[in-house]
């Protein structure tokens, strides 16, 4: 039923198949930094507002889609994987703070700083193209709710900090020149239900169950050495 194919029409094919293989396994060692900008959404949150000037339970928080920006310093261990550690902001514009049926603000912002550990698996070929996946862990240095009350009274801010977070990644790379390189990736963040306590304006009071946990795309420029 089957025909054996000759060895000398088999031959040629493996031999250029090897170098694709190869170099999916191999690239120069060596560190490398990035800088981007992203754009990132989350979604909303119910959550609970205590103390003298707090609204309590039952606030529906609303936002639009967030701007950031960050970098990272890595190493390239030369068979497809690397490190890197990332520092990243990020800031979510409060469209709406509902209770009920009554808007209670429309203006403030969800915002954080965060340090990463990433750990990158790379997919070299001969192509300029290297597409990438990878995970994360993190400490949250500070994550903060600003809100402006729709009536125009005390603005009040929370704020905690010493969070885990986690993070996915899946991306691509593509080579400008030998050491410059365009990247843009997608990148999914977890922090959770946060509890955040007064930072000014509702001494005492906290702002609790709010969850963060936002989805951004960024493009940005990387420098290998």
């Amino acid at each position: 039923m089957f025909q054996r194919v000759p060895f000398r029409y088999v031959a040629p094919l493996v031999m250029g198949l090897l170098p694709a293989a190869v170099l999916a396994q191999t690239e120069p060692k060596g560190f490398y930094v990035t800088g981007y900008a992203q754009v990132s959404r989350i979604g909303s949150s119910t959550f609970t507002e205590s103390g003298a000037l707090g609204a309590g339970s039952g606030l529906t928080a609303e936002f639009s889609s967030g701007r950031g920006l960050g970098g990272d310093i890595g190493y390239r261990y030369g068979n497809g994987w690397a490190a890197e550690v990332e520092w990243n902001y990020r800031s979510h514009k409060l469209s709406s703070l509902r209770q009920g049926g009554a808007t209670l603000a429309r203006d403030g912002d969800f915002a954080s700083n965060i340090l990463l550990i990433n750990g990158l698996r790379r997919f070299i070929s001969a192509s300029p193209w290297t597409p990438y996946v990878g995970a994360g862990i993190g400490w949250v240095q500070e994550i903060d709710v600003d809100i402006k009350p729709a009536s125009g009274g005390v603005e009040r801010s929370y704020s905690a900090s010493t969070k885990a977070a986690v993070q996915l990644i899946a991306g691509v790379e593509y080579a400008i020149t030998q050491n410059w390189r365009l990247t843009a990736d997608a990148r999914w963040l977890r922090v959770g239900s946060v509890q955040l306590d007064n930072e000014s304006g509702n001494s005492g009071g906290s702002a609790r169950s709010l969850h963060y946990n936002p989805f951004s795309v960024q493009v940005g420029v990387r420098y290998s050495f």
